[in-house]
Formats: structure tokens, sequence, C-alpha cells
């Protein structure tokens, strides 16, 4: 297949070592993010060229390869915790760039097993050309902020670990991340909270409680997105006192959101809308089964394919809408969900790493992905955050007007925050109950 080639700059600001992803709200001042850590660490990067890059566009290859990975791994991390009736929320963008920067320091067995997990077989090498280009067009718009930073921490002992100058390269070029050392003791772990409440806005204010003695490397990918909805509620459109009824059945008491939006979606099994945020490039989707009963097999029957297809045929028909206000916090260590998906190598002693970084004491393997995420859906907009950290360990015609289509979102539902170009999910969730 041919690539149309697109040439230009990252200007996106660089970060620390995990992933993550930040708010959509009320646009307001653009926050300043924090690019250099305390001074216990030292910036790696300082002495890496940095260079002019190309990215290719975004073609269907990459939206459905990238659709697949982000509902798959959706089904697999949350199924378990949608039967219990929990509420659910992760990022598939943010986990995607974590894993590909991960995915250039592999090779072998490894390697094509990362890359058909995460890009559907295309090869890393032009993986990151894609990525280059989604990531530079998240942060373009002019009526939403949408922040993006990544970064790789990696433990101060030559000893136990030497990064690979080429993958620092890469890793520079199509992600914009620096690279810091760092001791990896208690003012390691205080730098790496520090950097991530600061770049998710204190939404998450801390990521880790220690780092583990087996740890030798952390990658890490920030998103930060804040925008208003494009069609404001007014204060007649806020109802108190409304109910929601929840996964076990019981009513609870919340605030809704009365409107008429005029994108519908439909399936099968699920009836929904989309309504815009400022600007139109991002947009909230609501899914909600047609069978109250069928939540969590319409999760389990949800591919990338029908994902996109129900936002490309979308119809533009008056829908009225209900929504509750709603926000909670999500956690989940992805580790198990990434093997049920093939990328088994990756975690264990043996896995090829050696594109990453030379170690002593072993091979290096993935120890844990960690994930957190949070979200908070208002008359104002949506505040959504999401950090992901990949842990490296080293050891051994006139017609009849019908009246308009409902979609009261008064019981359990899926949600994505999507891109509107691609129809990408930014955040893929399941509101169960309200906390």
């Amino acid at each position: 297949m041919k690539k149309h080639r697109i040439i230009g700059k990252r200007t996106v600001t660089y970060a620390l070592l995990a992933t993550m992803m930040l708010t959509i709200s009320g646009c307001g001042e653009k926050k300043v993010k924090s690019d250099e850590p305390t001074s216990n660490s030292k910036n790696l990067t300082n002495g890496v060229e940095k260079e002019d890059v190309a990215g290719y566009e975004l073609d269907e290859e990459f939206i459905y390869a990238t659709a697949d990975f982000s509902v798959e791994l959706f089904k697999e991390s949350v199924s378990a915790d949608v039967e219990e009736g929990k509420n659910v929320l992760i990022s598939p963008e943010s986990v995607v760039c974590a894993l590909s920067m991960t995915a250039n320091g592999a090779g072998g067995d490894n390697l094509r097993e990362m890359e058909k997990v995460i890009t559907g077989g295309i090869d890393i090498s032009e993986y990151n050309k894609y990525m280059y280009t989604y990531n530079n067009k998240l942060t373009q718009s002019n009526d939403v902020d949408f922040h993006i930073a990544n970064s790789l921490w990696i433990k101060d002992d030559e000893e136990e670990i030497k990064v690979n100058n080429d993958f620092l390269k890469v890793c520079s070029n199509y992600y914009d991340a620096e690279a810091f050392m760092a001791p990896f003791d208690d003012t390691t772990v205080e730098e790496i909270n520090t950097w991530v409440n600061e770049n998710t806005n204190g939404m998450i204010p801390t990521l880790l409680d220690k780092i583990p003695d087996e740890v030798v490397m952390y990658l890490i990918n920030a998103l930060a997105f804040e925008g208003e909805w494009e069609t404001p509620y007014k204060d007649t459109q806020v109802k108190e006192n409304q109910i929601f009824t929840n996964y076990s059945g019981e009513e609870q008491i919340v605030t809704m959101l009365h409107s008429k939006e005029d994108i519908y979606v439909c399936d099968d099994r699920a009836t929904g809308f989309i309504k815009y945020y400022k600007g139109g490039e991002f947009a909230f989707m609501a899914l909600l089964p047609k069978d109250e009963n069928e939540l969590n097999e319409y999760v389990e029957n949800m591919s990338g394919e029908t994902f996109i297809n129900l936002y490309e045929n979308r119809n533009y028909e008056d829908v009225i809408v209900r929504m509750p206000e709603f926000s909670y916090e999500y956690e989940k260590e992805l580790s198990k969900p990434l093997m049920s998906m093939g990328m088994n190598t990756a975690f264990f002693d043996g896995a090829d790493f050696s594109n990453m970084a030379t170690t002593g004491t072993g091979s290096l393997y993935i120890n844990r992905v960690l994930h957190k995420t949070f979200i908070q859906v208002d008359r104002e907009g949506t505040k959504a955050a999401a950090v992901t950290a990949i842990e490296m360990s080293a050891e051994t015609a006139m017609e009849e007007v019908e009246p308009p289509k409902e979609v009261i979102l008064d019981r359990p539902f899926v949600y994505a925050i999507i891109d509107t170009q691609t129809g990408l999910p930014i955040f893929l969730g399941v509101l169960n109950s309200i906390e």
C-alpha cells in the first residue's frame, strides 16, 4: 500500500515514563506542563539530535487496526468488572502510545507478537509514522486543549541497564519523548507522582507507592484534553432529582441533562447518540443496549469494525436525549488482558528487548502495565484523565415525518470519547452505577 507522507516537526510537550491521558471540560486558559523533573534526574536526550521525520496519512489500515486493539483491550480489561456491576473506563489511545514506544525496543518473536496485538501486523517502524501524524492531529485544535507528553525513566545504574541510543532517537523523533536517568529511590517516586499530578491537572495525584527493586525502566505517555460542549446546556435542561436504575436494579437520584441532539447511532442491539465538543473534532458517543439485561453481552460482542461502522453509519436526525451527570475513577493492571490478546513473550524472562537496552542482570521484560483513569461528565462538558505506565524489569423526496428517536440513559450504558475524523475511541467506558 502506497503511503502518503506528511512532513513536519512535533510540537507536543515532553514528559516522564508511562502513559497518561487527560481532560475534556470547559475551555479555558491553556495549562503549562512541566517538562523537567527535579535535579535528582539527568536528561539523557540533551545529546540526542532531534530530526525532522515523516508521518503517514491516517488510512483505513491504521484506523481499523487501532480500533481492533482498542475494543479488544476494552473487552479483555473490563469484562469481569462489568459483570460485577463496576463502572469501568480505559484509554486505548494512552495504552497504544506507551506500548508503541515499548515495541520499538523489541525484537524477534517478541516484536512479532507485539505488532500482531498492537498494530494489527503493521511493522512498528511504519506504525510510528501513523502515531506521529495521529498524535499531532489530536493536539492541533484551536477549540479544545489537548496535551500529549511522552518520556522514559531509566535507573541510574549501567550495570543493570544501558539504553540503546537508537531506541532513544526513535522515541524522541516520533513520540517527542525525553529520557531521564534517575536513582529509582523515594525521590524518583516523588518526581514521577509530581509529574503525573501536574500532567493530569490534579485528577490523578499519584501513580506509584514505591519502585520494586527489579524495575529498571518506565515508559510513560500523557494526554490532556479540555473542551466544552459545542451546544451548551441551558439551566432549564438540567433536571435535579431524576432516577437512574443501576446494574442491581436500585434506583439512584441523579441530575439529568435533557437535550435534543441531531446525530443518532444504532445497530441491531443498541441505540445511541453523538454529542460534539466545541469545534467538532471530538465527541461523546453513548450506546444503550436495547435489552436492559444485555449490557454484558453487548460488550462481549463489540469489535473494532462494529464500533467504527456505528460512527460511519451515523444518521443525522433528531434524537431526544437524557444523560446523567457522573464522575468516577478506575484502575486496572493490564498485563493479563494483553497476554489474553496474544502478547505473551513480553511479560516473561527471556523476552527480546535487545533493541531497547542491555542489562547485566538478565533479560528485560514487562513487569506490569499500570493504568489509571478519571472521568467527569456534567453540564459544562467532560473532564477525563488517564495514565498508563509500562514497568520494565531486568531479572533472570417527502416521506411521513416520524417522531424523534429517544435515547434515555437512565440505566447502565456504554460510552466513548471519540476523535471525529477517524471515529477512534480516546476513552471507552461503561457506567453501571452513579458514585
